[in-house]
């Protein structure tokens, strides 16, 4: 005789997961999962991008506060990579640069980009997330 079990969802902040478990002869019959999407991988792999840039944006910001010797070549390769990155945001406000005492630039260019590229990580991952709401749980 077999007794069968009915399936219990099981919930967690990512995915529902419903199982169905036949006790008796043999082994559990079936086994549903719904995985995350293509929608939550292509939002991963854009939070890291956005992350690293994020990191190197701010590390631009600290090294030009401290005076950073630019004849350093990780100094230098952190400029010349976000520089790209930072160039459409300057020239929004009329300061791009403020010269405190010392040598030591507070680049509020940088400080403008680090945000208007925060912008539009959100916008792409509230664009992620509408076509991600179509998928239905199992």
């Amino acid at each position: 005789m077999t007794q069968q079990h009915t399936p219990e969802p099981v919930e967690d902040s990512t995915r529902v997961v419903e199982r169905e478990v036949v006790v008796g002869q043999g082994a559990p019959v079936a086994r549903t999962a719904t995985d995350p999407g293509p929608m939550h991988l292509a939002g991963r792999i854009i939070s890291l991008l956005f992350g690293i840039l994020a990191v190197l944006i701010g590390l631009r910001i600290l090294l030009l506060l401290l005076v950073a010797n630019q004849s350093n070549a990780l100094v230098d390769f952190i400029y010349n990579v976000t520089e790209p990155f930072v160039a459409p945001f300057r020239g929004v406000f009329s300061i791009d640069v403020v010269r405190p005492g010392g040598g030591s630039v507070f680049d509020v260019g940088a400080i403008v980009a680090l945000i208007g590229w925060l912008l539009i990580y959100l916008l792409i991952m509230a664009v992620l997330r509408l076509g991600d709401r179509s998928r239905t749980a199992v």
